[in-house]
C-alpha cells in the first residue's frame, strides 16, 4: 500500500500544479483581481476603490468650495448695429431729380447741397430746387437715382454719425420687469470672433410692439472698436437680473428631482452627508444658495450620482491626483 501511494505522490503533486495554472489563467481571463490588492490607482470621479482597511468603498470625486459672489441671469438676444442720430433727407417739393451731387460713404456738413430736383411740370417752368442736409455726419445710403420723378416723400438720402453707433435689439416682455437704463450686457460680433465687448442699455422704448411682445432698446458700448460697421449683426447676453454678496453654488453641485434641491457636503473626515438647499436666482452656470449653505464647504460636482449620506470620499483632479478635502478648501479659498 506504502508502496503505490509512494509511487502516486509525483502525479499528485504534477495534477496539482496543472490545476492551480488553470485557476489562475480563468481568474485573469475573467478579469478577477487579485485578493491580496486591496488599495486601487487614482480613479476618474464616479469610480470607487476601497480603503486601507478595505472594509468600505471609497469614491472619486471632484469638488467645490462655496464662496460669496455674484449670479445674473440673461437672456441672449439678436442684435444690429445701427449709427446714432440717423438721418433721413426728403425734398421740399416733388418733381425729376435731375442730378445726385453725393456717393455714399461722402462726408457732408450741415447746409451741403446733395441733390437738385426739377419741380417743372407740362407747359410750366420753374429753376431747379436744391436739396440741402440738415445735419453732418457721412452718407449712409442714397435710395435714388438721376432721372427718377420723386414726391416731397420720397427719401433723398440718409446721412448718421458715424464716429457713435448702438446695438439695437428687441427684448421680450417677460424680461422687461427688471431691465432698466444702464442694464449691462455683453456683445459678440460674428464677424469679429472670440471678442465679448461690454455694453449698456442706454435708451428704452416707452412702448411694446403689440404684434411682437417686444420692446426695442439700444445699448451703448464701454468702448468703441474700428472693426465694428453700421449693419452688423450681434449677439447680445442681456443681464435681465443680479445679485451680489450671495453665497454661490456650481449648477454641477446641485441635484433637483420632485421639486427638491439637493448637494452633497464633504465633511472633515471626507464622509459626505446628503443636505437639502434652497435656491435662489439660477445663473449660467451657478445658483443663488438662500438656505442649507455656509461659505468654505465643499460640495461634490462630479462622481455624485453614485453617492449616499455616509459614504466616504477622495477628491481628485483633473488629472486623477488625490487631494486632501481639508487642503483643497483652503486653496479654494486663497
Amino acid at each position: 500500500m506504502k508502496k503505490t501511494i509512494s509511487k502516486s505522490l509525483p502525479q499528485i503533486v504534477i495534477l496539482i500544479v496543472i490545476v492551480a495554472i488553470g485557476i489562475s489563467i480563468v481568474f485573469k481571463e475573467l478579469g478577477i483581481p487579485n485578493a491580496k490588492k486591496t488599495n486601487a490607482s487614482p480613479s476618474p470621479a464616479g469610480r470607487t476603490t476601497t480603503d486601507t482597511g478595505g472594509n468600505k468603498r471609497v469614491f472619486a470625486v471632484r469638488a467645490a468650495v462655496v464662496t460669496a459672489g455674484s449670479v445674473s441671469n440673461y437672456t441672449k438676444l439678436h442684435g444690429d448695429v445701427v449709427v446714432d442720430n440717423e438721418i433721413k433727407i426728403y425734398p421740399s417739393v416733388s418733381g425729376k431729380l435731375l442730378e445726385r451731387k453725393i456717393s455714399v460713404g461722402d462726408r457732408v456738413s450741415k447746409g451741403t447741397v446733395i441733390a437738385i430736383v426739377d419741380p417743372s411740370k407740362i407747359g410750366e417752368s420753374y429753376l431747379p430746387n436744391p436739396v440741402e442736409s440738415p445735419v453732418s455726419g457721412t452718407v449712409l445710403s442714397i435710395p435714388v437715382h438721376e432721372g427718377d420723378t420723386i414726391a416731397a416723400n420720397t427719401v433723398i438720402a440718409t446721412i448718421g454719425n458715424l464716429s457713435r453707433y448702438k446695438i439695437s435689439a428687441a427684448v421680450p416682455e417677460r424680461y422687461l420687469g427688471n431691465l432698466r437704463i444702464g442694464s449691462v450686457a455683453e456683445i459678440s460680433f460674428d464677424a469679429i470672433p472670440g471678442i465679448i465687448f461690454s455694453a449698456r442699455v442706454s435708451e428704452m422704448s416707452p412702448v411694446v410692439d403689440s404684434s411682437s411682445r417686444t420692446m426695442e432698446v439700444k445699448l451703448e458700448l464701454d468702448r468703441a472698436d474700428p472693426r465694428i460697421l453700421a449693419g452688423m449683426f450681434a449677439t447680445v447676453k442681456l443681464v435681465t437680473e443680479s445679485r451680489r454678496n450671495v453665497l454661490v453654488v456650481p449648477r454641477s453641485a446641485v441635484t433637483q428631482s420632485s421639486g427638491e434641491s439637493y448637494v452633497f457636503v464633504i465633511g472633515k473626515d471626507a464622509s459626505v452627508e446628503k443636505r437639502s438647499v434652497t435656491l435662489g436666482l439660477e445663473g449660467e452656470d451657478s445658483f443663488e444658495a438662500k438656505k442649507g449653505l455656509s461659505a468654505g464647504e465643499t460640495l461634490v460636482t462630479e462622481g455624485k450620482s453614485s453617492l449616499a449620506g455616509g459614504d466616504r470620499v477622495r477628491i481628485v483632479d483633473e488629472s486623477g491626483t488625490s487631494a486632501d478635502p481639508a487642503k483643497a478648501k483652503d486653496a479654494s479659498l486663497k
